[in-house]
């Protein structure tokens, strides 16, 4: 027989297991709303760390001399007669010289946030976007935030069997007669693969006291910025026609985009040149 007493104390521990149940079952829900949604709205706040893990050079300043079979040279002798570090690699000679007929392969892009799935988009915002484009000034009082979108984001990439046997002779004979001028081995790269986009959109937020005149400072200074970092990452490249435009611009909210091929990291092993039959 079970007492009111009994009875109350049942329904207790059931409505409190209950919504322990819910709790715990919000718990892993929320976190994975916040991993796929909240980050990708904010930001991929470990951009750079997220290139290191995978073997990647964040490309700063979309440089287009990190397309995939192209060969660069990224050191120098020093003063001091000692091996330095180039802050920008220099082509020593382009890929479709190098291994002419060959393209590369495209493959997904993907993110750790979105568990496994395809990210088309990638965007970046705050440090990491002042540090991939530090050309890209944006402290302004009447800013209250901004982030830029690389669309259509994918990679670039030869296998290494695809170039290790397959220089051209003449491309064989230009590194040849360089490093006979003095240029090292040891300095050079090829570049395997890279992580590309087709376009960068820039959206900046704008406080409450934002000026007409401070928006179209700011959106120029963009467009300008964004011209310089897109035709730099053309370099080289098939893609002259790039498109840069005010997209959006009022009170709110100013939007930037420059359509053109980007490189935005790249992973590269060292030279070992051989003579294709």
């Amino acid at each position: 027989m079970t007492t009111p007493t009994a009875r109350k104390g049942w329904k207790f521990r059931s409505f409190a297991t209950f919504w322990l149940s819910i709790v715990m079952l919000a718990i892993p829900v929320t976190y994975f709303v916040y991993r796929k949604y909240a980050i990708q709205n904010e930001g991929l706040e470990d951009f750079f760390v997220l290139l290191n893990q995978r073997g990647y050079s964040p490309n700063v300043g979309f440089s287009g001399v990190f397309r995939p079979g192209n060969i660069i040279q990224i050191a120098e002798q020093g003063s001091d007669a000692k091996d330095r570090q180039l802050a920008t690699p220099l082509v020593v000679a382009w890929g479709d010289k190098c291994f002419p007929g060959r393209t590369p392969r495209t493959l997904e892009f993907t993110l750790p946030e979105f568990r496994g799935q395809s990210s088309a988009d990638l965007t970046l915002s705050g440090k990491m976007l002042s540090r991939m484009m530090p050309s890209l000034n944006l402290e302004n009082n009447a800013v209250a935030s901004y982030s830029l979108t690389l669309e259509n984001t994918r990679i670039q990439t030869f296998a290494k069997a695809d170039l290790s046997s397959e220089f051209s002779a003449p491309c064989v004979t230009a590194l040849q007669t360089a490093i006979d001028g003095g240029e090292k081995v040891e300095w050079l790269r090829v570049v395997m693969e890279a992580i590309v986009a087709d376009a960068l959109t820039l959206k900046v937020d704008w406080k409450d006291n934002a000026s007409m005149e401070t928006r179209e400072n700011v959106a120029n200074n963009a467009s300008e910025a964004l011209t310089r970092n897109a035709a730099a990452s053309n370099v080289g490249g098939d893609n002259s026609e790039l498109k840069v435009a005010v997209t959006k611009n009022d009170t709110k909210e100013t939007t930037v985009s420059a359509k053109g091929f980007v490189i935005v990291g790249y992973r590269a092993r060292p030279l070992q040149p051989v003579v294709a039959k």
